[in-house]
């Protein structure tokens, strides 16, 4: 158990961004925030030597950029290396440059501070937008700002001071940019006031492996530097100076997480998820990146039951290519061996938006999903050549985000059928059982599942979207996080609507979202009925070992008490009451060998 407070200790809370514990000296990273002095040109000044300057300077910033691409490890992966790729469209776009020459022009003002002026003012507008990764977008915008000006300037990077020995790194906003111009051995955490989950630097951070904590909220330059600092990515708790109590418990946990499970589950990685009394569920595994398969198939995943392929946009800031996409999902089918890949189509919108999309007022409301991808078909079209052609090489189902009716779903069905036609006429190879299937994320597809059940291959319940509209909580809204749990009793009878809608159609329902991976959850589902649950790699080996120590009768039993709920409270007291009736049992359960 951690440590109380002690006198000294400070503890901070954040978004859990990247997984790990880090101990070490605090770094404070910072970065030189102000603009040029002001100043402006004589009247004989050459106004357009001052526009070849500023072309001369974004040119070499592209350069700059394009190097520190090139040098990202290959652990990185060429996905994650192309974040530098958001920056470079912001040097390249045309409507900053100019705006940035008009007022050089109209106002003889030099290039460096008509380049700061044009760009914060694009900053502030996009920091208004309710949009969470507009938002996360101006973090690259201020990098390339102070590059550009850095450079106009002659002054070296926009960095205080450079990393030479272990530490933890403290910062206000810290850009993937920045990360990879430190030494990446020597940077054992990250902890940043500003950034989600979903941001540019939360990905690299993953990729690297260091652990990392964003949106603490706490201005990190009062941290005097050299101090010890304890990084818990998974719990998102940042503790500064902590006492040789803390820092014994987090070198004990530390010890314990080298592998993403403990040694106690290795046994269970290869085991099938089989109840006590025989009924299996299919266990599966979310992943963002293409490189995540390694660790899902390490921790005994039966498969990928979510990719979400949203992110290879967000890495390119465009639409990758038909070719591009065949290629990255070639390579996870290759990888599966057999096994089956879900692939969820491009779920852009809300938190997860296209930089050019035009603001919604109510983005969980609004263009997202596959309503966002009917407005553009070609993409939508160009993503199904891509999965149809890599499903030559493994079993592939595609799914579709935000279905709410029977339209919609026709809609889709209609462009998949096309896209096949399309490359049978081109001669090129598919599984012609690739399945097509849609995610149960509204009240309305729930009310609708029997009708789409006879239109599905299968479904997947998203459960985190599912939760936000079923209790019209917004998920991003922390001044509603009382009410932000999976525990309404109404969910529960949904998400029993949905699995007997599809089961009655003779296909399979399976869940995704985070309450999959609550093992508090998985009793229910079990009893329940679903299919198969997919959830973070590293929660399978537990999973397993939760499902192989229960009973299915019993937990058809609990299931039918939770449905029968009326209140959350009664809900989570019937199941923590089943749990505790069958821990003893399952503490003394060992791992057997049977593998049928």
């Amino acid at each position: 158990m951690l440590p109380e407070h002690t006198l000294n200790e400070r503890r901070w809370r954040g978004i859990a961004a990247a997984p790990g514990i880090a101990l070490g000296a605090a770094f404070v990273y910072r970065v030189a925030a102000e603009g040029p002095p002001p100043r402006s040109l004589g009247p004989d000044a050459d106004l357009d030597a001052e526009c070849r300057r500023l072309d001369e300077a974004l040119a070499a910033v592209h350069g700059d950029l394009v190097a520190l691409k090139a040098a990202a490890p290959g652990s990185v992966g060429s996905a994650l290396s192309k974040i530098f790729d958001a920056q470079v469209l912001i040097l390249d776009d045309a409507a900053i440059r100019a705006q940035v020459r008009e007022m050089i022009l109209r106002e003889r003002t030099p290039a460096e501070n008509a380049f700061f002026a044009v760009v914060s003012w694009a900053q502030q507008e996009i920091m208004r937008s309710k949009d969470l990764y507009l938002r996360e977008m101006a973090n690259d915008i201020e990098a390339v700002k102070s590059r550009v000006v850095h450079c106009l300037l002659g002054l070296p990077a926009p960095h205080d001071h450079t990393l030479t020995a272990p530490a933890v790194i403290l910062a206000h906003t810290i850009t993937p940019a920045d990360i990879m111009s430190l030494q990446q051995g020597l940077v054992l955490g990250i902890v940043a006031e500003t950034g989600g989950q979903t941001s540019h630097t939360a990905l690299l951070a993953k990729s690297l492996g260091i652990p990392a904590v964003v949106g603490v909220g706490v201005d990190v330059r009062l941290v005097r530097p050299g101090t010890q600092v304890v990084v818990d990515g998974y719990s998102g708790v940042v503790i500064i100076e902590p006492h040789a109590d803390t820092v014994e418990f987090f070198e004990r946990k530390k010890a314990h997480t080298r592998s993403p499970w403990p040694k106690r589950l290795e046994a269970f990685r290869e085991l099938p998820a089989q109840t006590r009394d025989r009924h299996t569920v299919k266990i599966m595994a979310n992943i963002d990146l293409a490189a995540e398969t390694e660790l899902s198939l390490a921790a005994g995943a039966g498969g990928i039951g979510l990719y979400r392929t949203e992110y290879l946009y967000l890495q390119h800031g465009q639409y990758p290519t038909e070719t591009k996409q065949r290629a990255i999902y070639r390579r996870v089918a290759q990888a599966l061996q057999g096994r089956p890949l879900v692939v969820r189509t491009f779920d852009l919108g809300f938190d997860k938006a296209s930089p050019h999309a035009t603001p919604d007022p109510n983005p969980a409301l609004g263009m997202r999903g596959i309503r966002l991808a009917l407005e553009t078909p070609r993409h939508l079209i160009g993503q199904f050549h891509a999965l149809l052609a890599a499903s030559a090489d493994g079993p592939i189902w595609v799914m579709v985000p935000m279905i709410s009716g029977v339209e919609e779903f026709a809609t889709v069905q209609r462009l998949w059928r096309e896209a096949k036609a399309a490359l049978s006429r081109r001669r090129i190879r598919y599984d012609r059982k690739s399945k097509l299937g849609l995610m149960i994320e509204t009240p309305a597809a729930v009310q609708m599942a029997p009708e789409l059940a006879r239109q599905a291959d299968f479904f997947s319940i998203g459960t985190n979207d599912l939760v936000q509209y079923t209790t019209a909580v917004d998920r991003g809204n922390s001044r509603l996080k009382r009410l932000q749990h999976y525990w309404h009793p109404s969910l529960w009878r949904q998400i029993a609507t949905v699995i007997k809608a599809g089961h009655r159609a003779k296909i399979p329902v399976g869940v995704c979202g985070e309450m999959a991976g609550d093992p508090l959850t998985i009793a229910p589902f079990v009893g329940l009925g679903i299919d198969s649950v997919s959830i973070h790699p590293n929660s399978i080996p537990s999973i397993k070992a939760l499902i192989r120590s229960l009973s299915y009768t019993d937990s058809k039993q609990v299931a039918r008490r939770v449905i029968a709920c009326a209140t959350a409270d009664d809900l989570q007291e019937i199941v923590k009451d089943f749990y505790r009736r069958t821990q003893s049992r399952a503490r003394s359960q060992k791992p057997s060998r049977r593998k049928s």
